[in-house]
């Protein structure tokens, strides 16, 4: 009778181990609601000053109601406009003085006014005849190429009446150290042969082969970048041949900046040469019997 009531305890202390597990899950739960009554307290004051100081930052006036009043509109009901101190600084150019080509502002090159006088001079005929365009704004003077002038249609190997035109244009750019740009166009004809995949592909062949032969003629490489729009920037209308001529080009670009050649190294000093000691007369050396044997050679006389 004794040995079953100890049984009967046993099979009963099994039974209460899940208040352990169920007392962990009360505490975790407790827990778990303190942490989201802690984040559920919101100091308005902060917000409000973080909210101010952003509005103060993008150019806006600061309003009484907004994220915290549980309207939301304080930053969205006037379209944000960054201070012109967060775009640019006073050491910082214009987005116009530095177009995406990437050219630096730090000096002004030639004159493009006086460029502009030559090739109106050299290439004249050129221009009269419509297969030339020089224009001139601020920061870049374009000679606009016709392609047909050029290259064959559909190719990018220059053909024989390039080398004049290029040769014009790079005695003239050789001697100035200004930037230069070449930049390929098409039409919006698809192309499609066993070269190129598509216009861009030509516009940006045609833009390297103008820069290839600049190099050729002795322009400096660290001038010069080629960049392909092809049929996505046109001038004229494409429905049109003669607009479609029109779109066909390669303009090399000219910018006021110029290339500064990095200064030359500074030959570093030479680290003076190690002395090399005089031989010694084979008549000062001398040959001493050391005492409990061995010899010792030395030079010293005494």
């Amino acid at each position: 009778m004794r040995k079953r009531y100890r049984l009967h305890l046993q099979g009963r202390e099994h039974l209460d181990r899940w208040l352990v597990s169920y007392a962990d899950y009360m505490t975790l739960i407790f827990a778990l609601f303190v942490v989201l009554y802690s984040v559920a307290i919101v100091n308005k004051e902060q917000y409000r000053a973080v909210i101010e100081g952003m509005t103060q930052a993008f150019n806006q006036i600061p309003r009484s109601d907004g994220l915290l009043e549980g309207q939301g509109k304080s930053l969205l009901d006037h379209a944000v406009s960054a201070a012109p101190s967060l775009l640019e600084s006073q050491a910082s150019p214009a987005p116009s003085l530095a177009p995406i080509t990437g050219t630096p502002v730090q000096q002004d090159g030639a004159s493009l006014a006086a460029i502009d006088v030559q090739l109106q001079q050299t290439m004249g005929s050129l221009v009269e005849a419509g297969v030339v365009k020089i224009t001139q704004d601020d920061n870049w003077l374009t000679v606009e190429l016709s392609a047909g002038l050029l290259f064959n249609s559909g190719s990018a190997f220059l053909g024989p009446n390039a080398a004049p035109v290029l040769d014009t244009l790079s005695g003239i750019l050789k001697p100035v150290d200004n930037y230069v740009r070449v930049r390929g166009y098409t039409d919006n004809e698809p192309i499609h042969n066993e070269m190129f995949s598509s216009n861009w592909a030509l516009s940006a062949a045609r833009a390297e082969a103008v820069l290839g032969a600049l190099i050729t003629k002795g322009i400096v490489p660290q001038r010069l970048a080629y960049e392909a729009y092809g049929e996505f920037s046109p001038v004229a209308d494409n429905s049109t041949e003669q607009g479609r001529l029109q779109n066909r080009k390669v303009v090399v670009a000219i910018s006021r900046f110029a290339w500064v050649a990095p200064a030359p190294a500074q030959p570093q000093a030479q680290a003076p040469a190690a002395t090399v000691p005089a031989a010694v007369d084979s008549e000062d050396v001398r040959v001493v019997t050391l005492p409990g044997g061995g010899i010792r050679i030395t030079t010293r006389q005494d």
